[in-house]
């Protein structure tokens, strides 16, 4: 059975996400980037300001300068974060395709210096769409389920994002798996910019750096 699907307005599911507990792995399901502009800027602003998390982003449409410049939009002093560890921002192909060692031991590491150097963890929004990109769904869908829904000895809380447009070309079977294998399934909802399941973001990505 599929586990209870909560469709909100960005404001109710950021207000979700910053009451999420460590341990979670929760999904994200989003209409455009904007919006996931929106939602990842004000949670990092939130956490960083607070000073017991370390906050680390993956984007998949946007590069890492672009994403502080949206978090300099907002008044978050990305260089002193980036600068103290407390943020990290890396390309998703890059983290999920040319990690070495292995991108969940790096998550680890960074949960645990969360835990000792801030008494709290970490907390990582991170966008699939490198592997749609890489036209690699099979190999998402099999890395969602080689995660359990609650990670029982890791103060990590992960968001992972899907543009609703990959989202929706997903199977039926495949979309029901990747509820099943999250702790809470968010989908942010916005009556005035319904957009098609065919249209997708311009494509930003550790494969185009030199």
């Amino acid at each position: 059975m599929t586990k209870s699907v909560t469709q909100a307005s960005p404001d109710d599911i950021l207000q979700n996400m910053l009451q999420s507990n460590y341990g979670e792995h929760n999904m994200l399901v989003y209409p455009h980037l904007d919006v996931l502009r929106e939602i990842y800027s004000r949670y990092s602003k939130s956490q960083l300001e607070k000073g017991e998390e370390i906050i680390v982003l993956l984007p998949t449409y946007e590069n890492a300068n672009s994403v502080r410049r949206t978090l300099t939009d907002i008044d978050v002093d990305v260089s002193k974060f980036e600068e103290d560890g407390s943020l990290v921002i890396l390309d998703s192909v890059k983290g999920y395709f040319r990690s070495n060692p292995d991108f969940i031991s790096n998550i680890k590491m960074l949960a645990k210096c969360g835990e000792s150097q801030k008494s709290g963890g970490c907390s990582m929004i991170s966008d699939m769409g490198s592997f749609s990109l890489l036209r690699k769904e099979r190999e998402l869908v099999e890395y969602e389920k080689s995660l359990p829904s609650r990670f029982n000895s890791m103060n990590c809380k992960e968001f992972c994002c899907y543009h609703q447009a990959n989202f929706e070309r997903l199977s039926e079977d495949q979309k029901e798996l990747l509820f099943e294998h999250h702790y809470k399934n968010l989908i942010i909802t916005n009556l005035n910019d319904i957009i098609s399941p065919n249209r997708v973001p311009y494509l930003y990505s550790a494969l185009e750096d030199p």
